[in-house]
């Protein structure tokens, strides 16, 4: 299975939901509210069913996604690597240097993540380079 579809989202979420999501995640910690709103308008969400593979071991992507509700799992076949709740991210490094993924991510009970590709957070970078410091600090701990 391949990563949610977005398009598949109902019940969409207000701007201001997103930026009190983005809120609670380390990586976005930093950034300012007002910043985050330019954050939180590029992410597309992604409801999971329980099962669903968020990522698949050996994909290559370029995206990361913030899990806003639910429990993921990250593992290798049957080894369990972690499991990540609300405010957590995962794929994170392949949004800076996309390449081939070294886990794959499952959902243990049904999730919303929020979906922020490569090419929006460059654009981002650009017009707000606040949002890059905050980044590499987060990244740098």
């Amino acid at each position: 299975m391949t990563a949610p579809d977005p398009s598949e989202a109902s019940a969409a979420l207000l701007t201001v939901e997103r930026v009190a999501i983005l809120q609670r995640v380390d990586l976005f910690r930093s950034v300012p509210g007002h910043t985050l709103v330019a954050v939180a308008r590029a992410l597309e969400e992604a409801r999971l069913d329980v099962g669903d593979v968020v990522i698949e071991r050996g994909s290559t992507e370029d995206w990361l996604f913030v899990v806003a509700d639910g429990r993921l799992r990250a593992h290798v076949g049957d080894r369990h690597l972690a499991e990540r709740g609300p405010g957590d991210v995962v794929g994170e490094l392949a949004l800076l240097s996309p390449g081939v993924r070294s886990a794959t991510v499952t959902a243990l009970t049904p999730a919303l993540l929020l979906r922020l590709r490569r090419r929006p957070f460059e654009e981002l970078l650009e017009d707000r380079p606040e949002i890059a410091r905050a980044v590499i600090g987060s990244l740098a701990h």
